[in-house]
C-alpha cells in the first residue's frame, strides 16, 4: 500500500475534537513522527501492531500486572479494555482521566508514577530496575507518599 494510504489509515485513529493544549501538542508530535516514517517502516509497524497475538494469562500469573487506561477517547475499544480485565483479574489498574492514545506523551508525570509504583514491588530484588544501593530510604518514603496522594486524587 502507498505511504499516503497507512499514513491516513494511522491518522483516522488520533482524536478529530477539541482536545487540551498538552494533548493537542502530543498528537502533533506522533503525526510529525509519522511523517517522518517510510513506506516500508511504517507498512512494518502497521503489520507488527495489527498482528493477531495473544498472552496466555495463566502463564504469567504470578507475575505483577498494571494494566494503565484512560478515561477519555483511545484508540481500544471498551470491549478490548474489558476483554483484558476479565483476563487479568489480579491486575492493578492504573486510571488517568484524560490522555488519548499517547498518556505517555501528555500526561508523562502520572504516567511515570504509576510506572514507580508498579516497580516498586520489585526494589530491593534481583528483578529491580536499578541498584538498590542507589535508592534512599528517603526517597523510597516520597514515592510511597506520592502514591498514596495519587490514590486520593482519584
Amino acid at each position: 500500500m502507498p505511504s499516503f494510504m497507512l499514513k491516513k489509515i494511522v491518522l483516522g485513529n488520533f482524536s478529530s475534537g477539541p482536545v487540551d493544549p498538552v494533548m493537542a501538542d502530543a498528537i502533533d508530535f506522533m503525526v510529525d513522527r509519522l511523517e517522518s516514517l517510510g513506506q516500508s517502516e511504517l507498512a512494518s509497524r502497521l503489520t507488527l501492531n495489527c498482528q493477531n497475538s495473544y498472552v496466555e494469562p495463566h502463564k504469567i500469573r504470578d507475575i505483577p500486572v498494571t494494566i494503565m487506561d484512560v478515561f477519555d477517547q483511545s484508540a481500544l475499544s471498551t470491549e478490548a479494555k474489558e476483554e483484558m480485565y476479565k483476563l487479568y483479574p489480579s491486575a492493578r489498574r492504573a486510571h488517568l482521566k484524560t490522555g488519548g492514545n499517547f498518556p505517555y506523551l501528555c500526561r508523562s508525570a502520572e504516567v511515570n508514577l504509576y510506572v514507580q509504583i508498579h516497580l516498586l514491588q520489585f526494589h530491593g530484588t534481583k528483578y529491580a530496575a536499578i541498584d538498590p544501593s542507589m535508592v534512599s530510604a528517603e526517597e523510597l518514603e516520597v514515592q510511597k507518599g506520592n502514591l498514596g496522594l495519587s490514590q486520593e486524587e482519584q
